[in-house]
């Protein structure tokens, strides 16, 4: 045969492979839930299977004789994950075409039909965006291969293996990163302590006082930007990772540079892990230590960060301000670690500050919260790093930490024990939920209630949609008010100017207080939007507990926002040099404005411009940090709802009941015991 012959051939493989390919692709989609499906199902699991066989067997068939004739075999045009997430971003696009604004050129456009429009859009924006973040985990979110590997590690790996087989098999997707997350923690092999609190309570200071060293940078404003693990290592050693360079090495000496909001605002350099390696006696290998953002930090995107480690924690550290209340978030903190299944022990630091009396008073009264609000008692300890009281810290340390790191490979498979646990109650609870319509425990709720809470859940995200555009608006409008703020500082001025013995110093601290309201009452109706958009999220949340007849103790599921960036115009006002004119007593009223006008667009506009468009710039990134904090944190609460949820809705045919039921009895019977902390 000559070449034309071999091409004609291969030619002709190819299209009977494709003929094949879409034959199976058909007998595929029969059995999807496709709305747009163009066959019925016919055919039985039996014939499904022989038809694949055959199906197999020819293309077994094609392929032995292109290799007995030397065939060429066109190659691979691509990986079959980067082609998804090609076909995943193509959809994207289609969704955005959706966007009402791109649809007016087909016929006007009413404000229900807006407003409908726009949830489709979101509901479908938000669905891609975890499907694409799933594929970028890339092959190795490869589940049963990660199990396999460690099959022979951790007495756990059984139950693993059972709950992806089981995961998998029910379309159980949103536990599949809860199941990704426990196989991290079990290849890291180490023990996780992680130090929370609010800013300013301690944190670092605590940890240089346990290593020995002042490693962390320490201030009373916000210093830790994104969150730093330290673990023992033969040098010292910081390295850096960042999201879009390469990755480097740094004395621990210039730490400060890529950790605190001072020298990395707003995590403007794009850190993703910081990791300090030391020496020291006090640090075991497995264990590592780590210092997270402060909660309510101007480093918002911190606190992002520290509710994403909050999972992987196996003991947190929460430490409390003497000097302040025990706060809502501290309470919401302590709740989410332990149903993360972590330990929490509970650190009242600044205990200096405190007399004997007062210490003993504050503990009772933070014990008290603790069991009134989670209904357990914690452990709770004073601590300080400050002269004499330092030894608090110590004792601390020799009777309550120090034994926990001697035992800590055994903390570490306990703390993975029940978050397992945690996961298997999860699994069981669904597969309840799916053969009865309730789990145990719960009463069915009616379908109307279901069906109303399932439409509020799919249409949050077009909540949260309307409320990002409206706060873009306003702060688009920040840099505009640069003629209002004049003007409102000019009839201040003139006003002034008409009183006597007003001075300089006066009317200059009045123009900045005028200026900086206005900035205020602005910037104010985006933190408005924000806590309108949480409390609107809330009640969703609230509306699916209640259609599952189920209610959380807490009764609030999303934290405040905290952090928005200040702002100062008083720097822009002390430049100008505004001398009232001569004559200002016997000027008319008029003549007074336009003078104070005139002189402040001449010395006040290019300064007043450049400060609004930088709080401008500043306040969009932290408004969109808040809002991703937020519509993360309401999708980590909706996800196992919404399953509940449509698992109602669905029809029993849908699963093969009695391997459901089969899979429900084998999870009961593993009988691992995630009660207390043990």
């Amino acid at each position: 045969m000559n070449d034309n012959h071999k091409r004609h051939l291969v030619a002709a493989f190819q299209h009977i492979d494709e003929l094949l390919g879409e034959a199976n692709h058909i007998l595929v989609a029969a059995d999807s839930a496709s709305p747009f499906t163009e066959y019925t199902q016919d055919a039985s699991p039996v014939q499904r299977k022989v038809i694949d066989d055959y199906i197999r067997r020819v293309r077994k068939v094609i392929s032995r004789i292109m290799t007995d004739l030397n065939l060429p075999r066109p190659k691979p045009a691509s990986g079959a994950l980067w082609a998804a997430q090609t076909h995943v971003m193509f959809a994207q696009i289609a969704v955005n075409e959706m966007e009402s604004k791109r649809m007016v050129g087909y016929g006007t456009l009413s404000d229900v039909d807006i407003k409908i429009i726009d949830d489709i859009v979101a509901e479908l924006y938000a669905a891609l965006e975890q499907f694409m973040s799933y594929l970028h985990q890339g092959s190795d979110a490869d589940l049963p291969a990660r199990l396999q590997k460690l099959e022979q590690t951790r007495d756990e790996m059984p139950l693993l293996r059972e709950l992806e087989r089981i995961i998998t098999a029910h379309g159980l997707v949103a536990l599949r990163g809860t199941l990704a997350m426990l196989l991290d923690r079990m290849e890291s092999n180490s023990f996780e302590i992680g130090v929370f609190g609010r800013v300013s309570s301690g944190k670092s200071s605590l940890l240089n006082r346990l290593l020995g060293t002042a490693v962390l940078p320490v201030g009373v404003t916000p210093v830790t930007s994104v969150p730093t693990r330290i673990q023992f290592g033969d040098v010292p050693r910081a390295s850096i990772e960042f999201a879009q360079a390469q990755p480097v090495v740094v004395e621990l000496a210039r730490l400060a540079e890529f950790s605190t909001e001072q020298q990395n605002q707003s995590n403007h350099k794009h850190v993703t892990r910081i990791v300090v390696e030391m020496p020291l006696t006090r640090l075991r290998e497995s264990v590592s230590l780590v210092d997270t953002p402060g909660l309510g930090s101007l480093a918002s995107s911190g606190a992002a960060e520290t509710a994403a480690y909050l999972p992987r924690c196996d003991l947190g550290l929460v430490l409390i301000d003497a000097a302040s209340a025990l706060t809502h978030e501290d309470l919401i903190l302590v709740q989410t670690l332990l149903r993360s299944g972590a330990k929490a022990m509970v650190l009242v630091s600044k205990a200096d500050l405190l007399n004997k009396k007062e210490r003993q008073h504050f503990l009772e009264y933070v014990q008290q919260q603790f069991a009134a609000q989670l209904g357990m008692m914690l452990p709770l300890y004073m601590v300080s790093v400050m002269g004499a009281d330092a030894a608090l810290c110590d004792e601390w340390f020799e009777q309550a930490l120090h034994p926990l790191l001697e035992g800590h490979r055994e903390q570490a498979a306990a703390a993975l024990k029940r978050k397992v646990g945690l996961l298997r109650e999860a699994v069981i609870q669904t597969l309840e939920v799916r053969l009865h319509g309730t789990s145990t425990g719960t009463a069915l709720s009616s379908e109307k209630s279901i069906e109303t809470a399932l439409t509020a859940l799919r249409n949050a995200d077009g909540l949260c949609m309307t409320a990002e555009r409206a706060a873009d608006k306003l702060t688009d409008e920040l840099p505009h008010l640069t003629d209002a703020m004049i003007e409102a500082a000019a009839t201040a001025t003139a006003a002034l100017w008409q009183q006597k013995n007003t001075s300089p110093d006066f009317a200059a601290e009045t123009r900045a207080t005028t200026a900086q309201q206005m900035v205020a009452d602005h910037s104010g109706k985006v933190l408005r939007l924000l806590e309108e958009l949480r409390l609107q999220l809330e009640e969703v949340l609230r509306q699916g507990q209640q259609s599952l007849t189920v209610t959380d103790n807490n009764g609030d599921y999303l934290q405040q926002a905290s952090g928005a960036p200040l702002f100062d115009a008083a720097p822009t006002i002390r430049q100008l040099n505004l001398q009232p004119p001569t004559l200002r007593q016997i000027l008319p009223a008029s003549l007074l404005l336009h003078f104070a006008r005139s002189r402040l667009q001449v010395q006040w506009r290019a300064p007043l411009e450049d400060f609004l468009n930088d709080y401008s710039r500043r306040l969009r990134t932290w408004r969109r940090l808040a809002f991703d904090e937020l519509r993360g944190s309401f999708h980590a609460h909706a996800a196992p709802l919404m399953a509940q949820l449509e698992a109602r809705t669905t029809a029993a045919g849908r699963d093969n009941i009695h391997e459901a039921e089969d899979d429900l009895k084998r999870l009961r019977e593993f009988g691992l015991s995630t009660k207390g902390q043990s």
